[in-house]
């Protein structure tokens, strides 16, 4: 564990269990994304050359020339979007799941920064709920909004995700959790 997340733990706290996920399932999750992302991208692309952009062969005159420009934002947001999927692959790979004697947290670093800490508490949380993904990882999903809403896929902040020892997890929870 990096000694940022261990210097959050407080005085007398025992780590139970600790994981991380693997990117590949946080990359998963952004997929569909980029389908919004061509499609804005494709919409700001078509924008700016019907309009016959802001050279000699615009539609417009005068200060209106600048309206082909306002098809930069579609542009710039369908990337954003084609990206999102590696972001989330690059937020996994500095995420650690944390089980303490004391608490149950996500740690995110963020560089120089001290670490994010997603604490759950003894009121949001329900018993974990383990399931097991068709690549054979686990997702322990441990807030009670996510496991009333079956139907929904849970927030990336609702449990733990991409896990190889997803029982293992639930365990240490359960005995954090049940003293």
């Amino acid at each position: 564990m990096p000694p940022e997340i261990a210097s959050c733990l407080k005085p007398g706290e025992e780590i139970l269990w600790q994981g991380r996920p693997r990117p590949h399932v946080f990359i998963l999750r952004g997929l569909t994304s980029i389908f919004y992302g061509m499609t804005w991208s494709i919409l700001g692309a078509f924008w700016y050359r019907g309009s016959g952009g802001i050279g000699e062969t615009s539609a417009f005159e005068g200060w209106w020339r600048i309206v082909p420009l306002l098809s930069l934002p579609f542009i710039l947001a369908g990337f954003s979007f084609f990206l999102y999927p590696i972001n989330l692959g690059v937020r996994a790979r500095h995420t650690w799941y944390i089980v303490s004697n004391r608490r149950i947290f996500i740690a995110r670093l963020h560089g120089k920064k001290p670490p994010e800490l997603r604490v759950f508490t003894r009121e949001e949380m329900g018993p974990p709920h383990v399931v097991k993904r068709l690549d054979g990882l686990y997702e322990v999903i441990l807030t009670r909004q996510a496991q009333e809403k079956p139907y929904l896929m849970p927030r990336l902040e609702s449990g733990f995700f991409g896990l190889k020892d997803g029982e293992a997890a639930a365990e240490a929870i359960n005995a954090a959790t049940n003293p």
